[in-house]
């Protein structure tokens, strides 16, 4: 690997890093507003809308934005194809979105459906508008922008978020923020790329993207379609998928800044050496390495505290949720070993392996809903955390396949960040017995200070030397092994 490829990659992962930060942030609050002044109805009513939606957008090509990064030589008439065949797609699904809300609605019992999935249809489009320009920016590797679109959209669509939820808007204001973030998201990629489709439309095009976008679609569509939330919404009920959902958007909140930092930059890593596979292993393993240090302390930290301070930030109404923000925590924990696997195998044009494992992970996970749905929701999100666990090792037999990493080779970066993750999970839970007379909010705000310096102070005592050595691999691009 070049020295400038090691640098735009450093640069890559802070421009990443402010992007996933930025969203968080805003998030955050935007979260803690709404989930105070809503319940688990209203954001089960606007889950369930999107998940729908969703569903109609997985027979969309959008993943062949991806297929457009992943391909070493591109050309206008693989960027005009692939746009025309995304716009046209979106108008064509519309149609049946609009025809069939109010049969949909009087199944699921949701008046308010007649309304929301034509709406969120048109963010459907607008996404898929998006496709290319965003698909052009990552593959020139101008993460800056895509942090600005990040920061801006959600900014905007968070302003105006709360100012509906606090006017008594209710659920509207739930759904216009992800509409005004798609809408400012598309203008500023839009002005970034420099780019205007035109009508080179050619099947060579097609056949050029057709094995590598299939399969990335589909990844896309396992991991947006949200099957499950669709499984209790319809069997369960939207106050169900309210408490789902709540533990589910915490989890994407955390994975986009720990996992979602290092993510992006390492799928379009690993495409660039993708011809030097001497260089695999060790890219690998930084990934890995990277990813855990900074997932496995968020979410051991979210399940250690989860209890006392779902009821403390979000309000009392929200207890009910907490098994949901405990599992997702641990799926947390494996989603740093599925995002590496998955970033490697997509970097080096093998989409179809994630798609497989994916595709049983979310099989087993319906399975797991319709088993255990009549023993209570604790049970629910137990099952799936079993689930999940189970597909574990098809992240390693991709690594094994794709870079011929040995077990060991793939577990020794693991082993210091969990090591201190354990520590620092048994601190958060003796601490409150130190501060007897302190309140709930002070002893959560002790429990973050005393974690996170207990974390740092084990993992940069012993993983010293690797940390040391990842700065070193970054800046200098030594991939080597």
């Amino acid at each position: 690997m070049s020295v400038g490829r090691g640098r735009i990659a450093i640069l890559g992962v802070g421009w990443s890093a402010l992007n996933t930060g930025s969203a968080l942030l805003i998030s955050v609050i935007v979260f803690i507003i709404t989930s105070r002044l809503m319940g688990p109805q209203e954001f089960g009513v606007v889950a369930l809308a999107i998940s729908i939606i969703t569903v109609v957008g997985c027979a969309t090509p959008g993943g062949f934005g991806e297929a457009i990064i992943q391909r070493v030589e591109i050309a206008d008439e693989h960027l005009d194809t692939v746009f025309w065949l995304c716009v046209g797609s979106g108008l064509i699904f519309f149609v049946p979105i609009v025809l069939l809300a109010d049969t949909v609605a009087e199944i699921a019992g949701e008046p308010i459906l007649t309304l929301l999935l034509p709406f969120f249809g048109v963010k459907m489009i607008l996404d898929l508008v998006a496709v290319v320009p965003q698909a052009l920016i990552v593959r020139a590797m101008k993460f800056k922008h895509i942090a600005a679109r990040t920061a801006i959209g959600n900014s905007i669509s968070g302003l105006i978020c709360i100012l509906m939820a606090l006017n008594g808007y209710g659920v509207w204001a739930l759904a216009m923020a992800p509409m005004i973030t798609s809408v400012v998201s598309l203008a500023i990629l839009v002005w970034a790329a420099r780019w205007i489709p035109g009508f080179r439309v050619r099947v060579s095009a097609v056949r050029d993207l057709l094995r590598f976008g299939l399969f990335a679609s589909a990844n896309n569509a396992l991991y947006f379609l949200n099957i499950d939330r669709l499984v209790l919404g319809f069997l369960a009920g939207p106050a169900v998928l309210g408490l789902y959902f709540l533990g589910k958007r915490l989890f994407d909140l955390l994975n986009g800044v720990t996992s979602g930092v290092i993510q992006p930059v390492s799928t379009v890593f690993f495409a660039s050496i993708q011809k030097e596979p001497d260089t695999h292993i060790r890219a690998l393993r930084n990934a890995l390495r990277a990813t855990v240090i900074i997932s496995f302390p968020v979410f051991g930290g979210l399940l250690s505290v989860a209890d006392s301070a779902v009821p403390l930030v979000l309000g009392d109404h929200w207890i009910p949720a907490v098994p949901a923000v405990q599992a997702f925590a641990v799926i947390g924990l494996f989603a740093a070993l599925v995002a590496t696997s998955h970033a490697l195998a997509t970097g080096l044009g093998r989409a179809d392996l994630p798609f497989i494992v994916d595709l049983l992970r979310n099989l087993m996970a319906v399975v797991a809903i319709l088993l255990f749905l009549n023993q209570g929701f604790p049970a629910v999100m137990a099952a799936l955390v079993a689930a999940h666990a189970v597909m574990l090792p098809g992240t390693f037999l991709i690594a094994r396949k794709l870079a011929g990493v040995t077990l060991r080779q793939y577990l020794e970066p693991l082993f210091m960040p969990m090591l201190a993750t354990l520590a620092m999970c048994a601190v958060l839970q003796v601490l409150p017995g130190f501060l007897p007379e302190a309140g709930p909010a002070m002893i959560l705000a002790a429990q973050i200070v005393v974690g996170a310096t207990v974390y740092l102070g084990i993992i940069l005592s012993l993983s010293g030397r690797e940390i040391a050595e990842l700065k070193q691999t970054f800046s200098k691009g030594a991939a080597g092994e």
